[in-house]
């Protein structure tokens, strides 16, 4: 199991988080604190990236549904690029892409950000 970090730019309305290495129920004080930063810094749109996450248990989901539900109690919008196929499909299969829209790499996803607006 790695180590998780979650690396988090903030720049006006937008914010990234980018995780690294296993979301596990052992990550998730770091995304709800980077994720009460996001809040502090009222950005309204967060994109998650997955490119560097390399495994995500049940436990891992849940975190992911625990950001997603407070996010949307915030009236932030969700967006995630980088998850693997399997996982693609994964969150497919729990209908968590439904509420957080999957895009292949982070410009695609600024892109459809653009195309929001």
């Amino acid at each position: 199991m790695q180590d998780f970090v979650v690396k988090l730019e903030l720049d006006g309305t937008l914010a990234v988080m980018s995780m690294q290495g296993d979301l596990t129920n052992e990550s998730k004080t770091r995304v709800i604190n980077a994720y009460e930063r996001v809040l502090s810094a009222k950005a309204r749109h967060i994109l998650l990236d997955f490119s560097h996450t390399e495994y995500i248990n049940s436990a891992g989901m849940s975190v992911l549904i625990t950001l997603l539900t407070r996010a949307q109690e915030a009236d932030q919008d969700l967006r995630a690029f980088g998850l693997s196929p399997h996982f693609q499909k994964i969150f497919d299969m729990v209908g968590l892409l439904k509420y957080i829209p999957h895009f292949e790499d982070r410009a695609s996803a600024l892109a459809s950000l653009e195309k929001d607006r």
